[in-house]
């Protein structure tokens, strides 16, 4: 995982200079035209309190990798799925491995579907499934559901290629993940930088 966020972080860096570099203009203008699918992967960072038994907090937030393939079905309106995993496998009492993987359903609500850069929203639903490995013989696996809204911005870098950055808030239907952990709120927030390609 972190051999996987260290390779995107490094990617930004290259292509983002190489391509404000080969874009002429800067400011808000015209879309050149709409596009019709959308593969994008991104980093993020989503915080929510994580609480053992003993109500102490064993975890304030988590880093991740996510992928999100769209198809709009208007300009302003896109239709897809995404998922986002993490991972975790120190600071946690007697856990050796944390594992987290959502799976969902997104849409995406453009605001301005005419004009660079672009402001969106974001909704969605899906699941949750965390997996414990703990440091004594046990292994649990809990699965919840949660829904999803965010809000967004991207803009053309180079081509067909874009660079968004998103922040968002996600409410879980359970708080209790484990027999021996609960998060402390069903809300949890985040943000998320995302590199993707539009056809």
């Amino acid at each position: 995982m972190k051999k996987l966020q260290a390779l995107f972080l490094i990617s930004l860096f290259f292509v983002v200079p190489f391509a404000a570099y080969a874009k002429e203009d800067h400011l808000p203008s015209a879309a050149k035209a709409h596009h019709w699918v959308e593969l994008s992967v991104g980093a993020t960072r989503s915080f929510g309190r994580l609480k053992d038994g003993g109500g102490y907090t064993q975890l304030t937030h988590l880093n991740g990798l996510s992928g999100r393939a769209l198809v709009a079905f208007l300009p302003w309106l896109s239709v897809g799925a995404e998922g986002t995993w993490f991972e975790k496998e120190k600071d946690i009492a007697y856990v050796s491995s944390y594992k987290a993987r959502r799976y969902g359903l997104i849409g995406k609500f453009t605001l301005t579907p005419d004009t660079e850069p672009k402001v969106y929203l974001l909704g969605g639903y899906g699941k949750t499934k965390q997996s414990f490995t703990y440091l004594f013989p046990l292994n649990e696996t809990h699965q919840t559901n949660y829904f999803l809204v965010g809000v967004g911005l991207d803009v053309d870098i180079w081509k067909n290629i874009f660079l968004a950055a998103e922040g968002y808030g996600l409410y879980n239907t359970h708080r209790h993940i484990s027999r021996f952990f609960e998060q402390q709120h069903r809300l949890e927030t985040g943000v998320l930088v995302r590199v993707g390609v539009k056809f």
